[in-house]
This record gives structure tokens, C-alpha cells and sequence, in this order.
């Protein structure tokens, strides 16, 4: 988590340009805060925490997903 305390916080371990595309590089040894932040809108949750750290970066809040099955169900 190093980094995410400075006045413009960033992850020394993330990689890429956020709003373009990103990864943890210490994915498998992430600390507990990550392990433990979760996405809006995952298992249908809404973070409004997720929102605010999009925002910081001028992103969008996430938007909840319908997901239509890939298979056609038989009648």
C-alpha cells in the first residue's frame, strides 16, 4: 500500500495508466486492504468507496451489470 498515503495516492504496485488499463503486480501477496475492497457492483454491491477512488481519477462510478446466459434456455 505503499503510496496511497501521498496527497495523490497510487500503488507502487500498480502497473499501466489508470483509465486505460491496469494490474496489481504483487497480485498473490496483495495486502489485506485489497484483498479486502471489493469493486462496485461485485456480487451486486454497490462501493461507494470504488466511486470516490474512480472519481479521483476522473472516471465514471461503475455500473451494474445484467448478464444474459451465453446458452439458449429449451422451452
Amino acid at each position: 500500500m505503499l503510496g496511497t498515503d501521498c496527497k495523490s495516492p497510487r500503488c507502487i504496485s500498480l502497473e499501466g495508466e489508470v483509465g486505460t488499463g491496469v494490474s496489481c503486480s504483487i497480485y498473490e501477496q496483495r495486502s489485506s486492504p485489497c484483498r479486502e475492497f471489493e469493486a462496485s457492483w461485485v456480487d451486486g454491491q454497490h462501493n461507494s468507496d470504488c466511486d470516490a477512488a474512480r472519481a479521483a481519477f476522473g472516471l465514471a462510478p461503475l455500473e451494474p451489470v445484467d448478464i444474459e446466459p451465453w446458452y439458449e434456455e429449451s422451452a
